[in-house]
């Protein structure tokens, strides 16, 4: 693409602008070469405008900022919010890609990466085709593919919703990622809330400042798109509201008889369901425990619905979903449960650990610690939750992200005294935290690991493995067999 014209989305008279030929957009001065256009970002450590000289002598054709003009030996284009200016930049130089999609976005505090995986398997039962971007993998054109943030940066975005052939696009919507503008420019045939509560209060100042940021994906909805929201959360309720307010097209789930879908009831894994206006109650098996997942499911099969897919090939895919790796992921092991999962938040745990409770167990033993740099407003509730469901809490580390593990150590000491040391017990390894576990295990305990789910470990620990399933398969490697479910 020429520069004048990809400019020209950002200025109203670009007759200064030479006309020559741009290969890419860069944020990032380190990966400029000759040819690029430099935007640069204020960002939460670095700003980007102290790089601009080493943007230019790696070859960079133009820069956008935010500042007053520079003296430069390339064009400068000043805008208010380079951000919201790399968005426009990227769909212009990849020639508005996610136009060319069925654009499924989802935001919410939980249940995002169950209800993205459950939805790609869905229109895969029904044999479309579907790009899955998330926080444990991204999948394009049936090739997986690394993931490094739930949401990706928008550059990225972009450049893989061009390469996609695929006929619908699932994605998780982050809070950091709609602050961060990285899904700018973007536009979604459907948005997805499926539910809000306590987290991130390290980043957004309060729960009302993360509830606006959340509604923000839904002026990112074309003009003929849908709202897809959880009627059962007070936050989906005014956000029901809002969205209504403003003419937009809203349809919600939950356990009114004024929801566009139903939950009747639910005996013995068996949902009971309505579609609103079309008569139909339909009963479905869930294959995964929990009132949390059914409203992940519930979120998926309206949207499935909405999107045109056939009801009897979306109870299809429900009911054969495999789910997803470290979300109530269980190995078994001489009549000892271990259950993985990610839940990091107040609500997620006791959801988490609600269900456990809720099945056939001798004793429930939670292991589990607090990320450094991260919300530690929600860690007493979550040592409350845990204390109130387990006979039995070990605290360990989780990643450090920064801080010294000497600081991490005395959180974990003070929280292991707020416990109590009647049945706590305070491992700083986490592999040694989940081999006591194990070694002192009973035939019907549940051990349930927390807060990390697939992702690899980021420090290093004395058994060797990469994460916690790794951990647990090593233990058992070394006298039992095991068996995952």
């Amino acid at each position: 693409m020429k520069l004048k014209n990809l400019i020209s989305v950002l200025a109203e008279s670009v007759e200064y602008v030479p006309d020559i030929k741009v290969n890419q957009i860069q944020f990032k001065s380190r990966d400029v070469k000759k040819g690029d256009v430099f935007v640069a970002i204020k960002g939460l450590k670095h700003d980007g405008h102290s790089f601009i000289n080493e943007a230019i002598s790696k070859g960079a054709v133009a820069v956008v900022g935010e500042e007053d003009y520079y003296p430069l030996p390339v064009p400068y284009i000043r805008v208010q919010d380079t951000r919201k200016a790399l968005g426009k930049l990227a769909k212009t130089l990849y020639s508005d890609p996610s136009l060319m999609h069925n654009m499924i976005g989802i935001t919410g505090t939980n249940g995002k990466t169950t209800t993205a995986y459950m939805l790609k398997h869905i229109f895969q039962t029904a044999q479309e085709s579907c790009s899955l971007f998330s926080t444990v993998s991204n999948f394009v054109n049936g090739t997986e593919l690394m993931s490094t943030a739930t949401t990706p940066d928008i550059l990225e975005l972009n450049k893989m919703l061009r390469v996609s052939t695929d006929k619908n696009v699932v994605m998780e919507v982050s809070s950091h990622g709609l602050h961060q503008k990285r899904v700018e420019g973007l536009a979604f045939n459907y948005g997805i809330f499926t539910n809000l509560t306590h987290d991130h209060l390290d980043y957004h100042q309060n729960m009302d400042e993360y509830f606006n940021t959340k509604a923000g994906l839904f002026s990112l909805i074309k003009d003929n798109g849908e709202a897809i929201v959880n009627s059962s959360c007070p936050w989906g309720k005014k956000l029901i509201n809002q969205l209504k307010s403003k003419q937009q097209s809203v349809f919600s789930f939950g356990t009114s008889e004024n929801d566009d879908l139903q939950l009747l009831r639910t005996e013995s894994g068996v949902s009971k369901i309505r579609i609103k206006g079309s008569n139909v109650k339909l009963a479905i098996k869930m294959p995964m425990p929990g009132h949390h997942n059914l409203q992940n499911a519930l979120a998926a099969i309206l949207c499935a619905l909405r999107a045109g897919v056939n009801i009897q090939e979306i109870k299809k895919a429900v009911e054969s979903f495999p789910g997803v790796s470290g979300r109530f992921e269980v190995y078994r092991c001489q009549g000892v449960n271990f259950v993985l999962d990610y839940a990091h938040t107040p609500d997620g745990l006791e959801n988490l650990l609600q269900t456990v409770k809720s099945m056939k167990h001798k004793r429930i033993v939670h292991i589990f610690g607090f990320r450094g740099n991260k919300d530690v407003t929600k860690r007493l509730a979550m040592l409350d939750t845990s204390a109130k469901y387990c006979d039995e809490i070990i605290l360990t580390l989780d990643d450090l992200n920064g801080v010294s593990k000497e600081v991490m150590i005395s959180d974990l000491e003070k929280s292991a005294k707020y416990l109590g040391a009647r049945k706590t017990h305070l491992i700083i390894d986490r592999t040694r935290a989940i081999e006591y576990a194990w070694k002192n295990s009973e035939k019907g305990d549940h051990i349930v690991i927390t807060g990390k789910g697939p992702e690899p470990y980021e420090q290093e620990f004395e058994i060797p493995a990469d994460n916690d399933a790794g951990t647990i398969k090593y233990l058992f490697s070394k006298s039992y067999n095991t068996s995952k479910v």
